[in-house]
């Protein structure tokens, strides 16, 4: 997980905080601009429309008064001839007259007669279109059958030009036409292209009282195009009118004449909007790589459509700058904001750094060291305070749970000496010796010189695992431990043989007084019990060594046979009964031999998991069976009085005390007590139990506890079956041990040379076995 410091936090949130806020104000102004330049955009639409409504509402006006008022003059019914002086060609002069911005007048009769005046003043784009003479001011045009008549006059009404040519041409063809005819009012016709000139127009329409007679005007959009340009926003900005077909019949973009006579279709998106009837609606789109607003709506009482189209960009251009500005000095207060924070947060992070501090030493168990901060910031100064009365107390409990843990090793050290008579203050002992090699093993400028171990928690550490290196021994019998003879268990069974060679005495004594023997056989009788029992217990004691010989010779003083007249079932407990077979059938007396291994004598070894055993790293070899109890099979072990599984059984204890110990969760200080009480029986070649570790594998420590265990086991005085030996004899043993690689041969020589096993033998030995010790020729 990604992690950062406090101050780094506060930095982070406060910049958040006040980037947020002030980004936040800046979007707000900027959004709320926009949104204002919109609605004023909207309003200023509404005047616009307004305006260009008014306009051409009045210019309809105008106009409708004009043909309703010409439509009554029986001028224009009279027919049309090529002449161009029609009686109607004065009052139709003053109606151009009077209306500089309509394009022409004109009428049409039943019989398809066509008549028509154009204003040409001031519009030399229609002069070059009809090709009319440089002084032309009317122009006029009359068509009867398919032959067109053009006549140009000067402002004098002088004839100029004319010219006479086919043109088929048929008004009554035409929309305006068929729309007056069938209409009762005038009817207006939708801005298109005059066929006479390329120019786009409104036509209105009325038929005359004479049925089949129509007069119509041309209202051009040239003084429509000035009057939107007044209207621009800027030079970007269009105000336009469209029909219904998306042409644009007039617009502000239109800059003269010859362009606005150019239809021009709107804007595909505006387009769009036309056939989805956005009107009065707001379309915001990109055109050729501009933005553009725009909206549209209708013209009610006129035709089309009046649109207003804005450039965005320049739109908001000023809100822009003025956001650009604002984020600008957002961006400078937050920096001096984050000067501001960033030294104030020093008043936060300093205490909290030295609150880390305070709390590592509590961490480090440093509890005497914690001192209080100080800060003005009264939360911090109460948790200081906090963490000095709690690493009081820790230390306090601690110091507690130091003594407690103390009095239990040593009571458990003394309950297993008390234990067996024989072992007592063994426990207490080691520990004595071990430190003594220790201290000097740490002041050697020499050897050890790399080796060093004077931290309290480290001395701790091995002062716990010498005290408890025997604590396995609290699961091995007292039997086991205190066996002195070969058929010792909770009692010596001599006894049991020896009554058997008692009932072989009375035997013999029996058959003499029957007759059977002689009194010579009886002497020799007797003399040969009285040697084979003196054997027997005298093997029983057990020495240094038993050969075959001697053990042949118990096996065949066991074939002797002797009577049993009682049932060996009665009287078991359970668990005893489970080792005899189930045979109830014996017929007594029944004859067996003196000394027997029997199927009772076996203890089974069970629930015992090998698998478990090899993966804690254990070698030492299981024998087959718990205990073998056979009086033949004890009898014969060749030295010592301890058959195989009863040596596994004491050997056991290293394993006990292992697993007893790696099952404690000792705190990170003290995580060796197994390892430095759980060696102590190792070699340095791996002959050594439980684990065969070699000196590799063995730590100092480790090497020392060795040392410590043997040298007291040799000097003790308190095992009844062997003899306290001599500081000499003991030394020379143990030099014995360096030369076949079970015991250090550096640490020996230190333990020689510092004088600890004098030190120790004052303290501990009997003045018989204090005796001098020639320690050079072992160094």
């Amino acid at each position: 997980m990604f992690k950062m410091s406090i101050k780094t936090n506060i930095l982070i949130v406060f910049l958040l905080l006040m980037g947020l806020t002030s980004l936040s104000l800046v979007f707000s102004q900027y959004y709320f601009s926009k949104k204002l330049a919109i609605q004023s955009t909207q309003k200023t639409f509404k005047i616009i429309s307004k305006n260009i409504y008014n306009h051409l509402d009045a210019e309809a006006e105008v106009v409708r008064n004009i043909i309703n008022a010409k439509s009554k003059h029986e001028s224009i019914l009279q027919a049309i001839s090529f002449d161009p002086f029609h009686p109607a060609l004065e009052g139709l002069i003053q109606v151009l007259q009077i209306k500089s911005n309509l394009h022409a007048i004109y009428f049409a009769q039943k019989s398809g007669a066509f008549y028509e005046l154009i204003n040409m003043q001031n519009r030399s784009y229609i002069s070059e279109h009809f090709n009319a003479p440089q002084s032309t001011s009317w122009a006029i045009v009359i068509n009867i059958d398919n032959q067109q008549k053009n006549v140009f006059l000067d402002e004098n009404l002088t004839i100029l030009h004319q010219k006479k040519f086919m043109k088929k041409y048929d008004p009554r063809e035409r929309s305006w036409y068929k729309k007056a005819v069938n209409a009762k009012h005038i009817v207006v016709k939708q801005p298109y292209q005059f066929s006479n000139v390329d120019q786009t127009g409104i036509t209105y329409a009325k038929e005359l009282e004479t049925k089949g007679a129509v007069l119509a005007l041309d209202f051009t959009m040239e003084q429509l195009n000035d009057i939107l340009f007044l209207q621009k926003f800027d030079q970007k900005s269009e105000v336009f009118l469209a029909n219904r077909k998306g042409e644009k019949f007039a617009s502000s973009s239109f800059k003269n004449k010859i362009e606005s006579e150019k239809r021009k279709t709107l804007d595909a998106p505006l387009m769009q909007g036309l056939i989805q009837k956005k009107v009065n609606q707001v379309i915001y789109y990109t055109h050729n790589g501009n933005n553009y607003f725009a909206i549209l709506t209708s013209l009610k009482k006129n035709p089309g459509f009046l649109g207003i189209k804005i450039d965005a960009d320049d739109l908001f251009k000023p809100y822009r700058e003025s956001f650009n500005y604002s984020l600008m000095i957002a961006l400078f207060l937050v920096s001096v904001a984050l000067l501001i924070i960033f030294f104030s947060s020093n008043k936060i992070v300093k205490p909290i750094k030295a609150l880390i501090l305070e709390n590592e030493k509590i961490k480090n168990r440093n509890f005497s060291n914690v001192e209080a901060i100080e800060t003005n910031i009264i939360e911090f100064e109460d948790l200081s305070d906090s963490l000095v009365s709690m690493s009081s107390s820790i230390q306090e409990h601690q110091k507690c749970q130091e003594n407690l843990l103390n009095a239990i090793i040593k009571v458990l050290a003394e309950a297993i000496d008390a234990k067996s008579p024989y072992t007592g203050g063994h426990c207490k002992r080691v520990p004595e010796i071990a430190q003594l090699l220790l201290d000097e093993a740490n002041k050697d400028t020499r050897v050890f010189k790399n080796f060093s171990l004077t931290s309290e928690n480290g001395l701790r550490e091995f002062e716990i695992g010498a005290w408890l290196h025997d604590c396995g021994k609290v699961t091995t019998p007292e039997y086991v431990v205190d066996k002195s003879t070969k058929l010792e268990t909770i009692y010596n069974r001599i006894h049991e043989i020896r009554t058997r060679f008692e009932v072989l005495w009375r035997d013999a004594e029996i058959e003499y007084l029957k007759n059977t023997i002689s009194e010579e056989a009886l002497h020799v009788r007797r003399k040969n019990l009285q040697d084979d029992y003196k054997f027997v217990a005298s093997a029983n004691v057990g020495g240094e060594f038993m050969d075959e010989a001697k053990q042949e010779r118990i096996k065949v003083i066991a074939q002797t046979m002797w009577q049993r007249n009682f049932n060996d079932r009665l009287g078991l407990g359970e668990i005893e009964r489970l080792r005899y077979d189930e045979r109830d059938d014996e017929r007594l007396p029944v004859n067996e031999m003196l000394l027997s291994d029997k199927i009772h004598h076996i203890v089974k070894r069970e629930n015992f998991d090998y698998e478990a055993y090899e993966a804690d790293g254990f070698k030492e070899e299981v024998p087959e069976y718990l205990y073998n109890y056979g009086e033949v099979y004890n009898l014969c072990i060749s030295k010592g009085t301890l058959s195989p599984e009863e040596r596994y059984k004491i050997n056991e204890h290293m394993i006990m005390s292992i697993k007893m110990l790696e099952k404690i969760p000792f705190p990170a200080e003290l995580t060796k007590i197994p390892e430095y009480a759980g060696t102590h029986h190792e070699t340095l070649i791996g002959t050594g139990y439980p684990r065969k570790l070699t000196k590799k594998e063995l730590s100092v420590p480790s090497r020392i506890m060795a040392i410590a265990d043997i040298f007291e086991a040799l000097t003790a005085s308190d095992r009844p079956y062997k003899k306290a030996k001599t500081l000499s004899a003991s030394i020379k043993i143990m030099s014995f041990m360096v030369k076949d690689q079970h015991i250090d041969a550096d640490l020996f020589r230190l333990f020689l040379s510092s004088g600890i096993y004098k030190t120790y033998a004052k303290n501990y030995l009997k003045p018989e076995q204090i005796d001098e010790v020639d320690i050079e020729s072992y160094l």
